[in-house]
């Protein structure tokens, strides 16, 4: 018997759309690989240990995966994972924890447990995000208060851990570093910058190119680094992300056991721990805003009425992270931006991005080990300058210095620049003090949502129904 043709055609369309899942799950993990593994590393510098940098990739890749995992459940083709902001608010919060260890020996205890109780908190904290009005606050917020406090907390701590792992490669061998790193750098924006700005004539293919921008930098770092700068390497300096390879045994080192958290709780001082709550708030309202930022602005347009299915499940997976010792995770604008533009047709592209990157991580993890801190450096500045998406682009960029420019984008503008520069400069100084530059932009997010709470004159961007009623 028969198909009829509208059946089989009906089939066909499906199995090619499923196959553009496939293609756009495995692309999407292959191109920010790198990112995760720049975030890890990022992580895993708050850690006791020679393996740090290993263990804090294994949480960030770890967490990634229970995230794709969970799209499943959903309709959307969203991409959650462990984003620059959040992350910066976990580091800090993680650092205050270990310089605060009466027992040293129990200090890595102290550690896990402190990100534990972070996650815990926040996960509580971001179901305000089920209130109507915490949602439409986002929503109709100003363009430079939602997304350039994100930016600017996020810049300063990329900014910041990029620096500090190309230190060492810039005192074993500072011009061959340079050269490695503007090289890098220089043609991952060119390339990105030439796929862009593609004629529509030359169709779609090359713009899509464009998403293996960092893939190309780090790749041309990686190839700097051992034919020029490994000459002048010597021991413990310049080096790679460490002897110790990512193995999935390593889980069973960060898992907060009762054990853990009974050692923890004394080898921290109570008011440590009230610290630590207050951190958690801040972590989980960090993480909420970069989930409804990417909820508003994605180009999967994902419709209001899905937005509180998406925060429980974003709440559910901090919360299931928690005692197995992982990263943060929320939803990424720039993440699902890519996978819509690989064609991922729906939750599919997302379950297959996490397995795509299990794949990776088991099969190939005795060579993530030898990347060179250099290419994680190169991966990290280029996070920096892709984080500001195209909305921002153009209307920082080129609305806000055109000589009839509007008042709104040039209010934009300057608010963008000016928060830009106190979260740079704030987290230089507050470095000093072993705050990384993690604190300015902190300051900076609170700064922001005391503008936005205060001042009505920053809400310019309004919603269609609200537009229509005013």
């Amino acid at each position: 018997m028969t198909l009829p043709l509208a059946q089989v055609a009906k089939q066909a369309y499906s199995f090619s759309a499923f196959g553009k899942d496939i293609l756009a799950g495995a692309l999407t993990a292959a191109i920010f690989y790198a990112e995760y593994t720049g975030l890890g590393a990022a992580l895993g510098s708050v850690l006791p240990g020679k393996s740090g940098s290993a263990l804090g990739i294994t949480m960030v890749i770890a967490a990634v995966i229970i995230s794709s995992m969970l799209a499943l459940l959903l309709r959307q083709r969203l991409l959650a994972g462990t984003r620059a902001a959040s992350l910066a608010v976990l580091i800090v919060g993680m650092r205050f924890a270990s310089e605060n260890a009466i027992d040293i020996s129990h200090r890595f205890d102290v550690v896990m447990a402190a990100l534990a109780t972070m996650l815990l908190v926040a996960s509580a904290t971001q179901l305000l995000g089920l209130v109507p009005r915490v949602q439409s606050f986002i929503y109709d917020s100003h363009v430079a208060l939602r997304k350039g406090f994100i930016f600017a907390t996020a810049v300063g701590i990329v900014v910041g851990l990029a620096s500090s792992q190309l230190h060492s490669c810039l005192q074993v061998s500072p011009v061959a570093t340079l050269v490695v790193v503007t090289v890098s750098t220089a043609s991952a924006v060119a390339w990105s910058y030439w796929c862009a700005n593609s004629q529509a004539s030359e169709g779609a293919w090359r713009r899509s190119l464009g998403s293996f921008a960092m893939l190309l930098g780090v790749g041309i770092a990686v190839a700097g680094y051992y034919i020029w700068v490994i000459d002048a390497a010597v021991s413990g300096a310049c080096g790679t992300l460490g002897t110790v390879g990512l193995q999935p045994s390593q889980l069973a080192q960060l898992v907060v056991s009762p054990q853990r958290m009974y050692l923890a709780s004394a080898g921290l001082p109570v008011w440590a721990w009230l610290v630590l709550v207050a951190v958690g708030v801040l972590l989980g309202g960090v993480l909420l805003l970069e989930s409804l930022t990417t909820l508003r602005d994605s180009d999967d347009r994902t419709p209001k009425k899905e937005w509180s299915s998406q925060i429980k499940m974003g709440a559910f997976a901090n919360l299931l992270c928690a005692p197995f010792g992982l990263a943060c995770t929320s939803q990424s604008l720039s993440r699902t931006n890519t996978l819509v533009a690989a064609n991922g047709a729906t939750r599919a592209a997302v379950f297959f991005h996490g397995l795509a990157l299990a794949a990776i991580f088991l099969f190939l993890n005795s060579w993530i080990a030898k990347v060179p801190q250099l290419a994680v450096a190169v991966a990290l500045l280029l996070v920096a300058i892709q984080m500001i998406d195209g909305e921002m682009r153009n209307t920082v960029w080129r609305e806000g210095y055109v000589p009839k420019a509007h008042e709104s984008s040039i209010k934009t503008t300057w608010i963008f620049w000016a928060l830009l520069v106190f979260s740079l400069v704030a987290g230089s100084t507050l470095r000093y003090f072993g705050w990384g530059f993690g604190g300015g932009p902190l300051i900076a997010l609170v700064l922001g949502v005391l503008l936005m709470l205060t001042s009505a004159r920053f809400s310019a961007e309004r919603s269609p129904e609200k537009a229509r009623k005013n």
